[in-house]
């Protein structure tokens, strides 16, 4: 980008040269042609990196939402064991006071 913006310092320098001639308005063309190339392929470049880097940001994603799926099975699971402890606990208690 630097080179893109050094170039059109340049052109905006010479401007009223370049408009004056003939050949000073095909340099200006093509100057103006070697921006727009340099830029479009600068975009496309950035694209790219752009589009790799959403698709490691969506498996990311999937990867977290797996994560908390399985974090609330867990959840659920060990609430349930807890419950059937309680459960297991009480019968204990009151075997215990039925068969001394």
């Amino acid at each position: 980008m630097l080179k893109e913006t050094s170039l059109l310092n340049s052109i905006s320098s010479q401007f009223q040269d370049a408009i004056t001639s003939t050949t000073g308005r095909t340099k200006l063309i093509d100057s103006m042609d070697g921006i727009v190339k340099g830029t479009q392929q600068k975009l496309e470049k950035v694209q790219l990196v752009l589009q790799a880097e959403q698709k490691v940001c969506d498996a990311l994603k999937e990867r977290y939402a797996a994560a908390i799926a399985e974090q609330r099975h867990s959840y659920s699971l060990l609430k349930a064991f807890q419950e059937e402890c309680a459960k297991n606990e009480c019968l204990r208690s009151q075997t215990s006071e039925i068969l001394p």
